[in-house]
């Protein structure tokens, strides 16, 4: 039976200066990949690279909003060893809860340049064949907002409702070279974004909303080390709602 294991592989994770970012990028050492963080904050994703088991890891600062800056980075990623990539995990983003009445232009580019465009130039520039292996796989965190958006939430929601179709165009398209591309859409996480959450109800509300216990970083962590994994290689083109029971009811907003 087949295990998780990533040893020799080389994978950028993008956002792993904190949360599921971090989280994965530390399973993922710990199982033997190779790995090259990406993200804004040098102090924290320096905090990430210190916890990482094995070597030849490496960091690059980079802000994603900028699609020019997303594209050119992952060809970066290349060229610190010359060696191409296994996979690609994008747990970047911004989360703003944004009722219609103040949605404007600014705000809504904000928004989708961090949480999609972004992730479009990145499989742009991934998805040749002297970026990425034949074979290799690539995980985007979304959020269940994507299919079951709350009030206030209509722009993140579009926005990573954008990641779910692309994914799955991306799945389509790159098939021929056994390229796979997944989403999980994980309900609240127990992150510093998932704070307001936890602070919002008691112990006891939450475990009515969530009857399996709050994700945790490392439970979506361990979904996207099965997407990447030789596991799910007959897996393409999904967009899996990690619900810790939830039935998809309304949380007030606080969803994701």
């Amino acid at each position: 039976m087949q295990s998780l294991d990533f040893s020799g592989k080389k994978y950028v994770v993008f956002g792993a200066s904190s949360g599921i970012g971090r989280q994965t990028a530390l399973q993922l050492s710990m199982l033997g990949a190779k790995l090259v963080l990406i993200g804004r904050n040098e102090n924290k994703l320096q905090q990430t690279y210190e916890r990482l088991s094995g070597s030849n890891h490496h960091i690059i600062i980079c802000d994603i909003s900028d699609f020019n800056a997303a594209k050119t980075v992952v060809k970066k990623a290349v060229e610190l060893d010359g060696e191409k990539l296994d996979g690609c995990v994008f747990s970047a983003g911004i989360y703003t809860m944004l009722p219609i009445g103040m949605a404007n232009e600014t705000k809504i580019n904000q928004i989708f340049a961090t949480n999609a465009f972004s992730l479009m130039a990145i499989i742009k520039t991934f998805s040749s064949k002297r970026i990425s292996n034949d074979g290799a796989a690539f995980v985007s965190v979304s959020s269940r907002a994507g299919f079951l958006p709350d009030k206030s939430q209509g722009v993140y929601a579009a926005s990573k409702a954008a990641i779910n179709s692309y994914t799955i165009a991306a799945a389509k398209e790159m098939a021929i070279r056994r390229i796979r591309f997944n989403t999980v859409c994980p309900e609240a996480v127990d992150t510093e974004m998932g704070a307001g959450l936890k602070q919002s109800f008691t112990s006891e509300a939450l475990a009515k909303i969530y009857p399996l216990g709050m994700l945790e970083a490392e439970d979506v962590a361990n979904a996207i080390l099965f997407l990447l994994s030789d596991l799910s290689k007959k897996i393409s083109g999904q967009s899996i709602w990690l619900s810790a029971g939830n039935d998809g009811g309304s949380i007030e907003g606080h969803i994701f």
